[in-house]
């Protein structure tokens, strides 16, 4: 057992590193294409013509909203929050209505396709208990008790809620740093930290050790 999780954390610290790399390359790529976004606007200037004037502000909007893709894309992948996914995915539909519509279909669908997605980020994300079920992620601030009730598990309740939990586990296994992605395990539960936001933990996975 002890074998199988070293390897499982050595894969994630690799596939850390690989994504670490990934955005890298594409802060590279944001940035170099930042000049050409402002040619766009200066030959949109020199256009004399109108149908020239609707080709270069239609070939901006698609390097502008490109690169803004790019930036949170970068984002989810380092904070892998689901606000950040749901961002990302409201980009690229954003894109896919103003650049490429062929007619009303497509607009109706990306209308509805954002609609569903600020849905999803009012309902869903207000929902803890919802969002626990979904993918074993929890809200550092809930109290240790309540989920134990209502997740029918058997976390230690030497803390009131879990992000003092996990801080006083990490003191325990002499964890020092603790920063996204941080893994403690304990008893018969690993607990992996998700999202930091102003040096505080917001919510933490548990999964069965």
């Amino acid at each position: 057992m002890k074998k199988h999780r070293d390897a499982n954390i050595f894969i994630e610290k690799v596939a850390s590193i690989i994504e670490f790399a990934v955005c890298l390359i594409v802060i590279a790529g944001v940035v170099a294409g930042i000049p050409k976004l402002v040619s766009y606007i200066i030959d949109f200037f020199r256009a004399g013509e109108l149908s020239d004037s609707y080709f270069l502000m239609n070939e901006f909007l698609k390097h502008a909203l490109l690169l803004i893709v790019g930036i949170e894309l970068i984002a989810m992948i380092l904070t892998r929050s689901h606000e950040s996914i749901l961002t990302l995915i409201l980009f690229v539909i954003a894109r896919k209505m103003l650049v490429y519509s062929q007619g009303l279909t497509d607009i109706l669908i990306g209308t509805i396709s954002v609609a569903i997605i600020f849905l999803v980020m009012k309902f869903v994300l207000s929902d803890k208990k919802l969002l626990a079920k979904i993918d074993n992620t929890f809200d550092a601030s809930m109290p240790i008790e309540r989920i134990n009730r209502d997740f029918n598990m058997n976390l230690p309740t030497t803390s009131y809620t879990l992000g003092e939990l996990i801080y006083d586990l990490a003191s325990r296994e002499d964890v020092r740093v603790i920063h996204e992605n941080s893994t403690i395990v304990y008893g018969e539960y690993v607990y992996r930290i998700v999202t930091i936001e102003n040096e505080t933990i917001k919510r933490v996975r548990i999964e069965e050790n």
